[in-house]
């Protein structure tokens, strides 16, 4: 039972494993106006020769084009990361009096701005301004305004060695009076109307927001296949991993008549981080119906981890703390597994003589089971009472930021993916058949000893190292434990 109830949940849990959804609001009253979008071709040439201006501040470095006012390059230093994808524009210009054209515009550079302008006249003119920040404040301005700020380039995967993982995650977020998804809504595409504080696009571990200061009159969201340069995304030729979930990227196009000013920041996926600016972005990151637990077992892994400098020394750590914590009530479903295959020939008898009566049946068990002082529902309640920490585990194990690239002994440079050579699933099904042929008596189980751990390791092949690390060490642990129970320790 205790195997059929992991296997449902790691498979359930695969296929449904999504970003958290958060409840949507009503869809925004249409307004009496015709939308008229500024088609903006997402295949437009851009010019073979563009003027570029290089920012670099202490967190960020950008790269600046003429072509439409836009960026070429977002890098987040900390993160080694850029968020535009190669060879594509984000914050691009155009003009309804120019059929969507993307315009090319002059620019003058200041001391901390750089600003951009379009016609004799200055009709249109685009202000970029930098801080130490995360990002960049944006105006645009202009007489007779009728304007189109493009990212319909959508954002740059930023894992290349896991790119179906990354995709999986991709998902647009608004903020109006609540935090809402609309990715669903984004056929091939969505315009919104309605008030909104900010949009963001994110990934799985880093998010693109626009903060609405003023003038933005609607934006249309778009949905676009995933790929990039490569045809192919999905990285897991075999185990039940990264074999489901969305393949499509999100763009946008921020429409406005008058003057438009934003913010834009790129941060990671880290709730302490968006909490700090205070407007809500840390919705994004809450972890869903299991976040609360979530963050409790990450701030352990990173007091463990600032005591020691290796979050997979921490990720073991933690597995032997679950498992002290947890050795009580491990040790009574291990002697309540020991009764009850005990009694397994009494009770055969029992089902044998009384088949026939169903009533006298249930009275002889329940007899047999008071006799020798056994509840059959104590074997199960342990692992019911684990599996809130375990789907909350999974879920921290598989989407922190504070994995990615984290580095842990020889081979293991990542325990944001998967075990290149398969040791380390390979060696927890190894583990748990060297257990099962420990702890099994009945010898009709033999074939079922032998075949849970073979569909154990098929789950596990393709999930992040770090889960499977902590798995592995459980495993040894629990075999530690099954040896001091069986010899009577621990009383």
């Amino acid at each position: 039972m205790a195997f059929a109830i992991i296997i449902a949940i790691l498979l359930i849990w695969t296929f449904v494993n999504r970003p958290a959804q958060r409840q949507e609001a009503p869809e925004p009253v249409v307004k009496d106006t015709v939308v008229e979008p500024i088609e903006i071709a997402e295949e437009q040439h851009v010019p073979v020769r563009e003027d570029t201006i290089v920012i670099d501040r202490r967190h960020i470095r950008l790269v600046l084009s003429d072509y439409g006012g836009s960026l070429t390059s977002f890098y987040l230093k900390e993160y080694d990361i850029d968020i535009v994808p190669p060879g594509r524009h984000l914050f691009v210009s155009t003009l309804k009096d120019t059929d969507g054209a993307v315009v090319k515009m002059s620019y003058e550079i200041n001391d901390d701005s750089v600003v951009f302008f379009h016609g004799d006249e200055k009709e249109l003119m685009k202000t970029y301004r930098f801080d130490d920040g995360y990002g960049f404040s944006l105006r645009v301005a202009g007489d007779t305004l009728n304007h189109a700020l493009s990212l319909n380039a959508g954002l740059n995967i930023t894992e290349p060695k896991n790119k179906s993982d990354d995709l999986r995650n991709f998902n647009v977020y608004i903020k109006n009076e609540k935090i809402e998804t609309v990715t669903k809504r984004i056929k091939d595409s969505y315009v919104y109307e309605d008030d909104l504080a900010w949009f963001a696009l994110r990934t799985k571990y880093f998010i693109l927001i626009v903060d609405h200061v003023g003038g933005i009159e609607k934006v249309n969201f778009r949905k676009f296949p995933g790929e990039i340069e490569e045809p192919q995304t999905r990285d897991a030729s075999f185990g039940c991993y990264y074999m489901g979930g969305a393949k499509d990227r999100y763009g946008a196009e921020i429409f406005s008549k008058t003057d438009l000013d934003i913010d834009v920041l790129l941060l990671p996926m880290d709730r302490d981080h968006l909490a700090k600016y205070e407007k809500g972005y840390e919705e994004i990151a809450s972890g869903g119906f299991w976040g609360p637990i979530s963050r409790v077992i990450m701030a352990v892994l990173n007091f463990i981890h600032s005591l020691i400098g290796n979050y997979g020394f921490a990720i073991m750590i933690f597995a032997l703390l679950i498992k002290l914590i947890f050795f009580p009530l491990s040790r009574q479903m291990i002697l309540s597994q020991h009764k009850m295959q005990m009694v397994q020939p009494e009770l055969k008898k029992i089902q044998q003589k009384y088949k026939n009566d169903p009533q006298r049946l249930n009275q002889e068990m329940m007899h047999l089971y008071k006799t020798y002082k056994v509840n059959p529902l104590s074997g199960c309640l342990p692992l019911i009472i684990q599996m809130p920490i375990f789907f909350a585990l999974f879920r921290t194990l598989t989407t922190s930021i504070e994995f990615r690239q984290a580095n842990f002994i020889f081979w293991i440079t990542d325990l944001s993916l998967k075990d290149p050579y398969y040791v380390l699933p390979i060696s927890m099904g190894i583990m748990m058949v060297v257990q099962s042929l420990t702890t099994t008596i009945d010898p009709r189980q033999r074939l079922m000893v032998i075949f849970m751990p073979i569909v154990m390791v098929w789950i596990f092949i393709n999930l992040p190292s770090g889960l499977q690390l902590y798995w592995f060490t459980y495993n040894i642990f629990t075999l530690l434990e099954h040896f001091i129970t069986k010899r009577g320790g621990l009383k």
